[in-house]
């Protein structure tokens, strides 16, 4: 039964949704603009597109959407990078680089980092276009149901991803558009390139797949979670990427699984912060050697100089390293102190 809470349209959330997608579906089915939406709800001081509201929504926003929508607010905390606090990071900090959470950069409501991707055949597919809240993860390059590489920018303009832009300076476009659309060029994003994902390796594409579809299914229903692997798994994206930390670390791996070896961009951006290809390649050879065989394959690169012992706890919190132990055990001479 509708209360007078409820907004007249109160579209539930879709499959995985992201909440910044989900507020502006509903925007758009009471006729409004995303702006004038929540200007209307929240008024002029309460700013929304100035921050990254998947990675951390007010918790006047969150109640908002609850009690105008009708919808628990577990459901839509679940929206939101909440849904991974404690699985793929400890906590959620309001700022700074979030373990496996691609930044947005934003600067005066536009965005400099290509911090949302999406899967043009999923857009394609819905009867409503929305995007998930599982293609803001770093490691979630390729989509497990249709088996293609995501896009991280528009095909057409190679602007960012910034669907809370596509109505400005243009009135009728609630009549004539979707978040389909890029905001610069109006091109749709599902006619994006169809490229077939590479399993060059069986074991760690499988891991990796199964991944993904547990973060489809909000982890439910998922079985044991190996939180160690996965922060293996990071560690070892964070040192390939690096010049210094472990410079031969990418050269190994790719003469043993015999991969090309690509130059990466040569900067001190974190894994997160890098593009969707490199991220691809590096997720894949990281994933090779953070697999079941993990422990020996680690093994045979400190023992070949092309790992550094000491970095493979780098920067890890007390709590990861007892995870980290459960796969790969250094005695304390060889952590260097972490």
């Amino acid at each position: 039964m509708l209360s007078g809470t409820l907004w007249p349209a109160h579209p539930r959330p879709l499959p995985g949704e992201a909440l910044s997608s989900w507020f502006i579906r509903c925007a758009h089915a009471n006729g409004m603009k995303a702006q004038t939406f929540a200007v209307r709800n929240f008024g002029h001081q309460r700013q929304l597109w100035n921050r990254d509201v998947d990675r951390f929504a007010p918790d006047w926003l969150l109640k908002t959407m609850s009690e105008r929508t009708g919808t628990p607010l577990a459901q839509v905390k679940k929206m939101t990078a909440l849904l991974f606090e404690g699985r793929l990071f400890q906590t959620k900090n309001p700022s700074g680089q979030l373990r496996w959470w691609l930044p947005l950069n934003m600067y005066h409501r536009t965005y400099r980092n290509f911090g949302i991707q999406y899967c043009p055949q999923c857009l394609a597919e819905d009867a409503i276009p929305y995007f998930r809240l599982g293609w803001r993860l770093a490691f979630y390059t390729f989509c497990p149901k249709h088996q293609i590489m995501l896009h991280d920018r528009c095909f057409q303009c190679q602007k960012p991803v910034a669907f809370h832009r596509v109505e400005l300076g243009k009135a009728n476009l609630l009549d004539a558009g979707s978040m389909n659309h890029c905001w610069n060029c109006n091109s749709l994003l599902s006619d994006a390139p169809i490229v077939p994902v590479d399993k060059w390796h069986k074991r760690p594409f499988t891991q990796w797949e199964a991944l993904l579809k547990i973060v489809d299914r909000q982890f439910r229903d998922s079985g044991p979670f190996n939180k160690a692997r996965l922060i293996l798994w990071h560690q070892m994206c964070r040192l390939i990427v690096s010049e210094n930390l472990a410079p031969d670390l990418q050269s190994h791996i790719c003469s043993v699984v015999k991969q090309p070896v690509l130059e990466l961009v040569k900067n001190r951006k974190a894994f997160e912060q890098r593009d969707l290809q490199e991220r691809h390649y590096v997720l894949s050879l990281a994933a090779w050697i953070s697999d079941v065989q993990a422990e020996r394959k680690l093994r045979i690169a400190i023992q070949k100089r092309m790992l550094p012992s000491n970095q493979v706890y780098r920067d890890l919190k007390g709590g990861e390293i007892a995870e980290l132990d459960k796969l790969f055990v250094l005695p304390p001479s060889k952590r260097g102190g972490k």
